[in-house]
């Protein structure tokens, strides 16, 4: 099959192992396992070629104009949201919203703002303050999120300059919408292909061999994704580093970013202009490990570190403890009663927890996204302690405001380095901040906002 051999062009183009491939070997490799075949008398179709003959089909579309032409951004005075989760303080991508929209609710007071979301307390928490930046609100439940459902609910005559699809799950409903809306943006909040690209590349580099289940994975999840982005007007990924993946895929379509800016809502003190935090080398030797637990990629992180790297640092540095805090089941974690580990799950607010760290770990082995959590450490003078992964797409550089490693090795020896120098923690601690302020607060973002809504 040529899309196989289009499938390792694809690979191999992203690969430090590239010279050592042999592209035709590895197509024909792959090739049995994406044939149809006999069973019988029966033909049958291997869904497997099928997904891959689509993802083919984007993978060429993106040799057809290497200038991605923009589309018209018109004056937005009606606007309409569909979210699979609702903006809220509940977890990331909820704040990100809410903070995104209450900017543009300040921008302009006249803009028509409507909200179609599933309503999931459980996952939300308190949503009261949507009725001071949505003009209103139309709630459904998960298994009835569909097109045809807000038409029942806010009336068949409604219409909207542009529409706002955040989450897959929602971007999958943006064709059903088309008939209502003049322009569609969507929003992955992370890039799912990326994500089961690098997983699938780092096993090839750390095992010089592709698993069969890590390439149908990334077949399916590419084509799914850029199935999406095709009934877009423009997508608007979170982080830079995902906006360049696509880019290189998505053919002609327009693919932009927005940075994740600090919350006020979240961090109210440490946002103040005249906060000063204090020097980590006054703090007790903690690390802290700021996530949410519901992601694999996040708990693959801490079982690495909590296994290859904590063992280090607790014998060299024996008063130490790695504080793990967020939402999600810990309970796991709780069980294991590990020394040296401290397990506080969920909390109101990071900042009284943040300011009592001598550094923050990125454990990012995969996955893509924003790691906002670096811009969370940053701004309680938190230095960050980060694998390169977590870096990727970021204003820090390294040695200066960040600390990088990649190796458990590296990584233990600079934990241990930030909790014996204080002078050092110190030093990239408030360089970190700086910038933070600099690059990720709302107020800086809030022109490539204006841009890209149209208000």
């Amino acid at each position: 099959m040529d899309e196989c051999a289009a499938f390792v062009d694809w690979v191999v183009d992203a690969s430090d192992q590239a010279l050592f491939i042999d592209r035709g070997a590895m197509a024909r490799w792959l090739q049995p396992n994406f044939q149809n075949y006999t069973s019988g008398d029966e033909f049958c179709i291997n869904p497997n070629g099928k997904a891959l003959r689509e993802l083919v089909v984007f993978l060429n579309a993106r040799h057809e104009s290497a200038v991605h032409a923009r589309p018209e951004r018109g004056s937005t005075k009606r606007l309409l949201l569909v979210s699979r989760y609702a903006p809220s303080m509940g977890h990331a991508g909820g704040l990100r919203i809410l903070d995104m929209y209450t900017e543009l609710r300040r921008m302009n007071p006249d803009l028509v703002m409507h909200l179609y979301a599933p309503s999931e307390p459980h996952v939300d928490g308190n949503t009261d303050v949507l009725k001071d930046v949505f003009d209103q609100v139309f709630w459904t439940t998960v298994p009835r999120f569909s097109y045809g459902d807000f038409l029942l609910r806010a009336g068949a005559d409604a219409g909207y300059d542009l529409l706002d699809a955040q989450f897959h799950d929602a971007g999958r409903l943006l064709n059903q919408f088309k008939p209502i809306t003049k322009r569609r943006l969507f929003t992955p909040m992370e890039c799912l292909s990326r994500a089961a690209f690098d997983k699938m590349q780092t096993g090839f580099s750390q095992r010089s061999a592709l698993k069969l289940s890590s390439v149908f994975d990334t077949i399916q999840t590419a084509r799914d994704e850029l199935k999406i982005i095709a009934t877009a007007d423009e997508t608007i990924c979170v982080s830079e580093a995902d906006a360049n993946f696509l880019r290189r895929i998505a053919g002609k379509k327009q693919v932009d970013y927005i940075s994740t800016g600090l919350s006020s809502r979240e961090f109210p003190d440490q946002l103040e202009p005249g906060y000063r935090p204090g020097p980590p080398s006054s703090r007790p030797k903690r690390l802290v490990f700021a996530a949410y637990f519901g992601s694999e990629t996040n708990i693959d992180g801490l079982r690495w570190y909590l296994n290859e790297v904590h063992p280090q640092v607790l014998a060299a540095v024996p008063d130490y403890k790695i504080v793990v805090v967020g939402r999600g089941e810990l309970g796991w974690l709780r069980a294991e009663n590990r020394p040296g580990v401290n397990v506080v799950g969920e909390v109101p607010q990071l900042g009284p927890i943040l300011s009592q760290a001598r550094a923050g770990l990125v454990l990012a082995l995969h996955g893509s996204g924003f790691r906002g959590k670096i811009n969370q450490y940053a701004i309680c003078g938190v230095p960050s302690v980060s694998t390169s992964l977590g870096i990727t797409g970021l204003c820090y550089s390294v040695g200066d405001d960040i600390i990088r490693a990649d190796s458990a090795g590296e990584f233990a020896v600079e934990c241990i380095r930030v909790l014996c120098d204080g002078g050092y923690a110190d030093r990239i601690a408030g360089r970190a901040r700086e910038t933070a302020l600099a690059n990720y607060s709302w107020s800086n973002l809030i022109g490539r906002v204006r841009d890209v809504y149209g208000v």
